[in-house]
């Protein structure tokens, strides 16, 4: 009998992996996620081949799952036993840099955006690890180093091309099917495959950054310092806390600011400085790319992760107590806990005018939990879902959906748009996936939808 990845393969010729092939591609995912092994993967070369294949799963009902140009926390570039739509190959970056517009393949990397928009000294609000994916970090809001300044990702989206979970395409902006558009913004990736993001740019030329390093028992002090001066921070400088272990396998807290054109002095730098030196500091001045790669080497190739998080109403003295104790506590070295400060553009922005829920919150926290040994698997998952739970009194509602597990339920999914938001994106995604072929994701149930 001919199975569907056989016909799919004489369907495609040259493009289709199955078999042997699946484990002997090059690696499709950043994170290593064993269970999750396709039965294909279909390279698409063009739109065509992305409006053919998405036809094929859904007459043939076969779980797809969209792999992009880079890395997926949760593992959704791949569904057990289904078919993988590889858009890596699509990656083009095109600029206007007269309108000031740049638009963006599904497999482009924000690696490939930045370069391209910095040849004309523009940006977008983008990823900080340049092996991330354009399309998966703005579907799902987009946190980056531009946050204060002009919001997330979604935030500078101007419209997408979409293929649809019937085949066709259809452009998506405020002025074509607004719903959509709306949902796209936060909604990650349930309402159809993007094939072609536009975006708006900001002039952007250097940044300074790097990392300010103390040893952990320096922590109260440290997120004191950064209090005093959070509240009143300028929208082109922000700031991240991370609780970690160095490369001696030493707790430490770094801060990470981000002070956008390059400026000579940044007050809340002078100020850690001052309240305790640093064991290492290697913030400076860097052109923007350097600023948006700098961490690459954090995110290693097919390492096993367990992405987390929660929002924070506040960074007081308990949750400090909170994090470096999980920081110490962490079964692997490798763990980070990253907590992200909010203010400016990001704040400022009208709730209702994407699918994101937590533009509400002072902080969020980024739990990356990351190993080696397939056997630490257990412990490593528990000590992430333990800090969430331990930070729960302290949240301030909502959540940033790509930071979420894989193993988020309905009701932590729903919690992390909020309800009102939950219900609209139901309502779009009954009007466009109404049989949730597209649920390789967070998902967003259609309306009146009994769950596959």
């Amino acid at each position: 009998m001919t199975t569907w990845a056989e016909r799919l393969r004489s369907t495609f010729p040259g493009r289709v992996r199955t078999g042997p092939e699946v484990a002997a591609a090059p690696a499709w995912d950043l994170y290593a996620h064993p269970r999750e092994v396709p039965a294909a993967i279909l390279s698409a070369r063009d739109v065509a081949d992305v409006r053919a294949a998405v036809r094929f799963a859904g007459e043939h009902d076969i779980a797809l799952s969209i792999r992009g140009g880079g890395h997926s926390g949760a593992g959704f570039a791949a569904v057990a036993d289904g078919l993988m739509l590889d858009l890596s190959g699509l990656r083009e970056v095109h600029v206007d840099p007269q309108r000031r517009i740049a638009w963006a393949d599904p497999g482009a990397t924000w690696g490939d955006y930045d370069a391209a928009t910095q040849r004309h000294g523009l940006a977008s609000t983008g990823g900080i690890v340049s092996s991330t994916g354009v399309a998966g970090l703005t579907l799902g809001g987009g946190v980056g180093a531009l946050r204060g300044l002009h919001g997330l990702a979604v935030d500078n989206l101007r419209g997408a091309d979409v293929v649809l979970a019937d085949g066709t395409v259809t452009r998506a902006d405020a002025d074509h099917e607004p719903e959509l558009y709306w949902a796209l913004r936060g909604g990650g990736g349930n309402f159809g495959v993007a094939v072609r993001l536009e975006f708006a740019l900001h002039p952007v030329s250097g940044v300074t950054t790097g990392l300010l390093v103390w040893p952990l028992d320096r922590a109260q002090r440290v997120a004191a310092a950064f209090r005093a001066r959070a509240d009143e921070l300028p929208d082109d400088t922000v700031a991240d806390l991370v609780f970690k272990r160095d490369d001696g396998g030493e707790p430490v807290i770094v801060v990470i600011p981000r002070a956008v054109g390059g400026a000579a002095e940044v007050p809340l730098i002078d100020d850690l400085r001052r309240v305790a030196t640093p064991v290492a500091d290697t913030v400076a001045p860097r052109s923007y790319t350097e600023s948006q790669r700098f961490l690459d080497e954090g995110a290693r190739w097919r390492q096993r992760v367990y992405w987390n998080t929660t929002t924070l109403r506040h960074l007081d003295e308990e949750v400090v107590g909170v994090l470096a104790d999980h920081a110490r506590s962490a079964p692997s070295a490798a763990s980070a806990i990253n907590v992200e400060h909010y203010h400016g553009a990001i704040s400022r922005a009208d709730p209702a005018s994407t699918a994101v829920g937590f533009r509400h919150a002072r902080y969020n926290v980024f739990v990356e939990a990351k190993w080696d040994d397939p056997a630490a698997d257990a412990e490593n998952r528990a000590w992430s879902r333990e800090l969430v739970a331990a930070l729960e009194p302290h949240s301030a509602g909502g959540a940033y959906v790509n930071y979420l597990p894989r193993d988020a339920d309905q009701a932590r999914i729903r919690s992390a748009y909020g309800a009102r938001n939950h219900d609209r994106l139901r309502a779009v995604k009954a009007a466009y996936d109404p049989a949730n072929l597209l649920r390789g994701n967070q998902n967003i149930q259609p309306a009146d939808h009994i769950g596959r």
